[in-house]
């Protein structure tokens, strides 16, 4: 009998193989792609991502000290730091990168082989797949699911699937452009309602354009590709559209007996931008320093593996919830207010202290957040800009400063 079984080779499913696999126990790795990191994203991570899980310098298109936000009017703002705020990678070389490393302490990966379902009794863990020769059963003393967003095993495995209620849907395709030389954050209706969208330079005059809406799509992407044409962005498409879901709420319970869910599965992403690079790698970190422990005592109960959600919430749990307040906010914004916010957060003092400031982090959007409600000076915009945010902005108010990893 194996002693893991993950479902999902992304960047939390490989961490934690490869952190199960260095303790010494076996593990395997299933996923439905025949392409390790094949999955849609943007493939940005913050300067603490960058440095806790440094990416090889081969797997790096570029550094960005700097960024552009395109307000509805149309004015475009720069925002920029001394050091290098954020990485673009080649995530899939990235996350591939992780599983490597655990296939050569011993890890197993099923590639091409699609879990249709989990049976979690007293003693095992039995999982079948489907594959070119038919079922195949396979029985673990645990499992972790690593599927990404969405998944029926959750349920199977009596986890949270809550979370799939709360969702943005992201859609992105590759141009050509000439020059572009920081990321630049379109917003206003132009776009969709509540919705922002991205221009990411990766490498050789490419970008990735695309946004990322709460509500359905209704064209979004076509309107946002014809308007970036029409004002010279980027020269031609060259991909396909495609599209995929972003939770941006936790699904608890993340812990059952015998099984853990981490990454995009246990909802675990920025609710500001959707990103979740980062916050899966930490969770599956935690989900194998968990599991490994219960392994040593031999003790695979819910009791026993309470611990890693515990440990979760420690670190994440404040940041989600100030960036899903931060959302609503957004979200309910014209697009008169958003020019007009984002002109008194552009003013030199404000941005200086809530964007510039020594300690933020692309990674944590929590501490951003908190100082812009915090401010002296924003923050009574913030309020002054309709009544219906006085209650958000008092429950952000409320939370006090926060420190960040």
């Amino acid at each position: 009998m194996l002693d893991v079984i993950i479902i999902g080779a992304g960047p939390a499913g490989n961490l934690a193989a490869l952190n199960i696999a260095k303790a010494g126990f076996s593990v395997e790795v299933y996923d439905w792609r025949t392409k390790i990191g094949d999955k849609l994203c943007t493939g940005i991570i913050g300067h603490s991502c960058f440095k806790e899980f440094p990416p090889a310098e081969n797997d790096i298109y570029r550094s960005s000290s700097s960024a552009n936000i395109v307000s509805p009017s149309g004015k475009t703002y720069l925002i920029n730091h001394r050091n290098p705020q954020a990485y673009v990678i080649n995530r899939i070389s990235y996350v591939k990168s992780f599983a490597d490393k655990a296939i050569q302490l011993g890890a197993i990966y099923r590639l091409n082989e699609k879990v249709i379902s989990i049976d979690i009794s007293d003693s095992k863990v039995s999982v079948i797949s489907e594959t070119k020769a038919g079922n195949h059963t396979a029985n673990c003393k645990a499992v972790i699911i690593a599927t990404g967003f969405g998944s029926p095993l959750l349920k199977m495995a009596g986890l949270g699937n809550g979370g799939h209620k709360n969702f943005l849907t992201g859609c992105q395709t590759t141009v050509s452009t000439d020059g572009l030389s920081r990321p630049t954050v379109f917003l206003g209706s132009n776009i969709g309602r509540g919705s922002f969208g991205w221009l990411v330079p990766t490498q050789n005059n490419e970008a990735l354009l695309g946004l990322a809406t709460s509500r359905k799509l209704n064209g979004d992407m076509d309107n946002l590709t014809k308007l970036l044409k029409s004002k010279g962005y980027y020269n031609k498409i060259e991909s396909p559209q495609r599209k995929w879901g972003i939770p941006v709420k936790p699904s608890t319970p993340t812990y059952s007996q015998r099984a853990l869910s981490i990454g995009d599965a246990a909802g675990l992403t920025k609710p500001t931008t959707g990103g979740g690079i980062y916050y899966s790698l930490l969770s599956g970190q935690l989900a194998a320093k968990t599991l490994i422990q219960a392994l040593n005592q031999g003790d695979l109960s819910s009791k026993q593996l309470k611990p890693y959600e515990s440990e979760w919430k420690k670190i994440l749990n404040n940041e989600i919830k100030l960036g899903n307040i931060a959302r609503g906010i957004f979200e309910s914004l014209r697009d008169s207010q958003i020019d007009f916010l984002i002109s008194k957060l552009m003013t030199d003092d404000v941005r200086k202290d809530v964007l510039e400031a020594t300690g933020v982090s692309f990674d944590w959007h929590g501490r951003i957040i908190n100082s812009a409600f915090m401010h002296s000076v924003f923050g009574k915009y913030l309020s002054l800009v309709t009544p219906e945010l006085e209650e958000k902005s008092a429950d952000i108010k409320s939370k006090g400063p926060i420190e960040v990893a």
